[in-house]
């Protein structure tokens, strides 16, 4: 059987769920195959874990992020509002002189 057909296989067989006749075929061709071997071998180890870093991404709580942003939208607001005030207000007053 060909390598190809071995390496679509091997999920199975490692799992269990395949036929008899076809673990007998995986395993005669991995006892001959080097390189359908050293994949199985792979596919069995356990992948080891990340290790967290000493400084993980801090929590924020969901409510205090909700904040913070009601925080800076208003406050840009309420610039924008006095901005557009003034200069209103410095165009009322330059119409106001020159009548």
């Amino acid at each position: 059987m060909s390598c190809y057909l071995i390496k679509e296989l091997l999920p199975l067989y490692i799992e269990g769920d395949c036929s008899a006749e076809t673990k007998k075929i995986v395993e005669e061709h991995l006892r001959s195959c080097e390189i359908c071997s050293h994949l199985y071998r792979e596919m069995i180890e356990p992948i080891p874990l990340i290790k967290m870093s000493e400084n993980p991404i801090p929590y924020m709580d969901e409510n205090e992020e909700k904040r913070k942003f009601k925080e800076r939208y208003f406050g840009k607001l309420l610039l924008r509002a006095c901005i557009a005030f003034g200069i209103v207000y410095v165009v009322m007053v330059i119409l106001y002189w020159f009548k």
